[in-house]
């Protein structure tokens, strides 16, 4: 809900693409970021078609599919849900997953910035697998899925306490195997400055 929300979970949960320093799109879980001459982004600019790096896997070590980028996308718009994101997925007309590493977003109208949906920390991909039985007015009662979400980030979720702790561990199966730098992170926050000291 928070940037300290925000820094916190990206170190777990990714979308497609982030941005760099400078407000560049760079590939997160994407191979490459879509464009006109690439063909990724269609000439009416209502389509992107992103294509997942090969070998992706959740820290449960399944693997990531487009399937798992179109559920977000339905967990996401579904009124009863509450996402507090649900504005990056306006103007979809629909998603297709015609192969397990491919993203189709068809829009409803030309789209000049496509950058919107899964691109970004505040806009990463769920495992369909543990936020499927969250569908909906269910949302409201996964605790467990949101304090301890799967995920495709250099870190895990190990320990989380609402409004003060979450600890990390390495992802064993993060894609790059000379990162992340640290075995665990511990990030302190809520209560009062000398607690959080």
């Amino acid at each position: 809900s928070g940037t300290k929300d925000v820094e916190a979970s990206s170190l777990v949960l990714e979308g497609l693409a982030g941005f760099n320093e400078k407000g560049e799109v760079i590939p997160k879980l994407a191979a490459e970021i879509p464009s006109l001459e690439n063909g990724g982004i269609s000439e009416d600019l209502k389509s992107i078609t992103w294509k997942l790096q090969e070998g992706l896997k959740w820290s449960d070590g399944t693997p990531v599919t487009s399937e798992d980028a179109k559920f977000t996308a339905s967990y996401c718009i579904n009124p009863d849900v509450g996402c507090a994101q649900a504005a990056r997925y306006e103007g979809i007309d629909n998603i297709e997953t015609p192969d397990a590493l491919t993203i189709k977003i068809n829009f409803k109208e030309p789209r000049p910035n496509p950058f919107t949906a899964f691109t970004g920390a505040t806009s990463p991909i769920l495992q369909k697998a543990q936020f499927e039985p969250c569908l909906g007015s269910n949302a409201s009662s996964c605790t467990e899925q949101n304090f301890n979400p799967i995920g495709t980030g250099p870190f895990r979720v190990t320990e989380f306490k609402t409004n003060d702790v979450v600890s990390l561990e390495a992802n064993p199966e993060y894609r790059d195997a000379s990162k992340p730098a640290f075995a665990t992170v511990n990030l302190k926050g809520g209560g009062d400055a000398a607690a959080a000291g």
